[in-house]
């Protein structure tokens, strides 16, 4: 027996795109085939609805069945935030070498420092480690909201503690003493 496979698309308004942090059109195609979990075939945010059915289009997708359910919809675009937020959060990278000799790092003393991308929400939040000859991007965020850049500082600095601990930078002190 042969199973179908049913492509659908679904298209919501003010989601937002973390890449350029402004609330836009959020557009999803999938396809879904007899009991199995729906498969993502692309996303798209755009300023306008027409732009994401052109992308669905351009996606190989021609047919399709438009999903209106909300829920459904979100779901999507919250997975699919979740797993750009693991990654963020995951991807350690070392910067540029000439990144040690231009201000701020210039200047700076070796540390792990909490940088924000402006003063106004959302915003894209980065951990910086310095060390004494490299700059690492530890982790990053995008953060909607004051609680949120909490949130991420709050893990940042029980992760790093934690690591600490365990190279034998920090001794665990016993407070009861």
């Amino acid at each position: 027996m042969a199973s179908s496979r049913q492509c659908y698309l679904g298209i919501v308004p003010h989601q937002l795109n973390p890449i350029h942090l402004a609330y836009e059109w959020f557009g999803v195609v999938w396809l879904e085939e007899e009991h199995q979990f729906p498969v993502i075939i692309g996303y798209w945010f755009a300023n306008e609805r027409t732009e994401i059915l052109e992308n669905a289009k351009l996606s190989g997708c021609s047919h399709w069945i438009e999903v209106c359910d909300h829920y459904i919809l979100m779901n999507m675009y919250q997975s699919i935030r979740k797993k750009q937020s693991d990654e963020d959060w995951n991807h350690r990278s070392r910067l540029s070498i000439r990144t040690m000799f231009k201000s701020p790092w210039k200047e700076a003393s070796p540390g792990l420092y909490i940088i924000k991308s402006r003063d106004t929400y959302p915003l894209h939040a980065s951990a910086v480690l310095k060390k004494k000859f490299f700059v690492w991007l530890e982790h990053a965020a995008v953060c909607e909201t004051e609680e949120q850049l909490r949130a991420f500082m709050g893990r940042v600095h029980a992760e790093h503690q934690d690591m600490a601990r365990k190279r034998g930078f920090l001794k665990k002190v016993d407070k009861s003493t």
